[in-house]
């Protein structure tokens, strides 16, 4: 019996926000660190926090509807595009 195949798991846009807010801090607290001890070896592992939080943005901060990516700034509830309210 062929096993059943499920689709991928797909983010919401207010699932990739949370994990952007997760990852958020600690990368702000890097960088204060790097700047603390006057030190930029800190900084590379915070650096790749800021492209998997760029990355996730790009792939997820999209419409559920059209696909279309929502806007980058202020509070999104619906897309601007066709309508469809974000949750």
């Amino acid at each position: 019996m062929a096993k059943k195949e499920r689709p991928p798991r797909r983010w919401t846009p207010k699932q990739a926000q949370g994990v952007i807010g997760r990852l958020l801090v600690p990368a702000i607290l890097l960088a204060l660190l790097a700047v603390y001890l006057q030190n930029p070896w800190p900084l590379l592992p915070a650096f790749a926090l800021w492209v998997v939080m760029a990355l996730i943005l790009f792939k997820y901060w999209r419409c559920p509807k059209c696909g279309k990516t929502l806007p980058k700034t202020g509070k999104t509830f619906e897309c601007p595009r066709c309508g469809e309210k974000i949750n």
